[in-house]
Formats: structure tokens, C-alpha cells, sequence
């Protein structure tokens, strides 16, 4: 795949703006799907049990005793400080929300990290955008940005290196499948302790919007500040994360789902 092929796949603005919500609170827009079959991402799919094992799993193994009672869980998209985008279950408990990379298909947790609500400071709200002169092409899906220290205290060989784990901040914005939830398994789109007011909300596990409004009622008592504007990505002309994003490594695929896939793009 060359840079031209990468660039054609990348969505118009025009083409999903109207099919993404801004992110704001409280309101939380219903999707009806997308026209642009680029847009999204084909799910892995999981079965009601998958579901309940994966949370069973998260609950008795994962979870801190002192970090109060589970609240809920969201598979959302996290983007790197290298503008590359990853899965991760995003769980909120009483005292704490931990981000975990999670294995959908051996159900195994690779990675875990914990930040506690009492060591948040402010939460953005808003666009994703890049620097004036960044060649990366344009966002058009809203973004929340936790922080949980002074960003500007982050030296630049903190940011020069695609490993590093200790930035005192994380962004995160929807799961590609929320404009595409007819793909789903019946049961997938909502299931108890996945998103909150599932039974209302369709795709509430994988919308930026109901993890912020969990988010902000777990903040209350606390002195964190909650404001609009736009979350900086510092990525310039990055042709790796590109190729990432577009060839979906951070995201799980069924691997029924990618053969099928492959056999359909042979046919071409």
C-alpha cells in the first residue's frame, strides 16, 4: 500500500460529519449508521457471553478492592501522543478509571493503567485538531482529554518517544463501530454494566459522550473543571500513524471477519 492508496481511504469531512455527535454534556445524539463504508471499522463480534466473561474477568481481576464499586465500562478509541489509535476498555469505579488493553480474541488483559478520580485536574472537551503547519489530514470526530498533571511539564523527549507511558494525560474520542451498530450481534450494542443507560442509549459502551457524563457525575466533590476547547494532537507529518490508522492495528478483528474481508478485496 502506497501513500496515494492511504490518503483515497481517509474519509471526507462532508462525508461523516453529519453521522458524529459533538461531545457535550448531557446530550447524547442516537446514531443511525454511515454511508461511507470507510468510516468505520468492522467489529469483532462477541457473543452475550463473551460480553459477561470479559466483564466477569475485568471485576475479579483487574479491579482494586479500595477503588470503591464498579461503575461501568466503555470500548472506546484511544489516541497516543503519537496520533495512533488503540482499543481500550475504559472502566470507571467509585474512586478510580482504568485504561486496559484487552485481547478479545485469547480474553486476556495486556495492560492496565490506573489513574484515581482524586488526582484528575480538568477534563477538555472539543475537537481534535493538529498544528497549523502538520500535514495529518483532518479530524472530524470530537475528543475528551483527561489530564491528571501539568501538561506543560511533559519535555520533549517525553514526547519524541512513541513508548513512553508516564504523560499525565489521555485522549479518547468514539469507537469507529458507533456508526455502524446494525453490524453488531444482537446484544453487543447494549448489555448491563457496559455504558450507562444502555437500555436508552444504542452504543453506549463505544460514545465518548456517555463515558464524559459518567465522568463528570464521578467528578462531582471534587475540585476538577470540565471545559470546551480544542485537544492539540502534536503530529506533523506522521505517514506511520496514517498507515496505522487506516490499516486498523489498534483495533481487535475477528479473524473470520478479515478473511472475509481479504477474499472481498481479492474480487475487486
Amino acid at each position: 500500500m502506497n501513500f496515494a492508496d492511504v490518503l483515497e481511504k481517509i474519509p471526507k469531512p462532508s462525508d461523516i460529519t453529519g453521522h458524529l455527535p459533538h461531545v457535550s454534556v448531557p446530550s447524547l445524539p442516537i446514531f443511525s449508521g454511515s454511508k461511507n463504508e470507510d468510516a468505520g471499522r468492522s467489529p469483532l463480534h462477541m457473543t452475550r457471553d463473551d460480553m459477561q466473561i470479559m466483564l466477569d474477568l475485568i471485576q475479579q481481576s483487574v479491579l482494586a478492592p479500595e477503588d470503591g464499586a464498579f461503575g461501568a465500562l466503555w470500548i472506546l478509541t484511544y489516541i497516543d501522543h503519537w496520533n495512533n489509535e488503540h482499543e481500550r476498555l475504559v472502566v470507571l469505579t467509585e474512586r478510580a478509571f482504568y485504561i486496559i488493553k484487552f485481547d478479545f480474541i485469547a480474553r486476556k488483559v495486556k495492560d492496565i493503567r490506573r489513574v484515581g478520580i482524586g488526582q484528575v485536574v480538568n477534563v477538555v472537551t472539543g475537537p481534535l485538531t493538529y498544528p497549523s503547519k502538520s500535514l495529518m489530514p483532518m479530524r472530524t470526530s470530537p475528543g475528551v482529554q483527561i489530564n491528571w498533571g501539568d501538561t506543560n511539564d511533559v519535555s520533549v523527549t517525553q514526547k519524541w518517544n512513541p513508548l513512553c507511558r508516564n504523560l499525565p494525560y489521555a485522549i479518547f474520542t468514539h469507537h469507529p463501530v458507533l456508526i455502524k451498530l446494525n453490524q453488531l450481534p444482537q446484544g453487543q450494542t447494549s448489555f448491563p454494566g457496559l455504558g450507562i443507560g444502555n437500555d436508552t442509549a444504542p452504543g453506549a459502551p463505544y460514545d465518548v459522550n456517555n463515558f464524559l457524563n459518567a465522568l463528570k457525575d464521578a467528578c462531582s466533590g471534587q475540585s476538577v473543571s470540565f471545559n470546551n476547547g480544542e485537544i492539540l494532537i502534536e503530529s506533523y507529518g506522521n505517514l506511520g500513524s496514517v498507515v496505522f490508522n487506516q490499516t486498523n492495528l489498534g483495533f481487535a478483528k475477528d479473524k473470520n471477519v478479515a478473511n472475509g474481508e481479504e477474499a472481498a478485496h481479492a474480487h475487486q
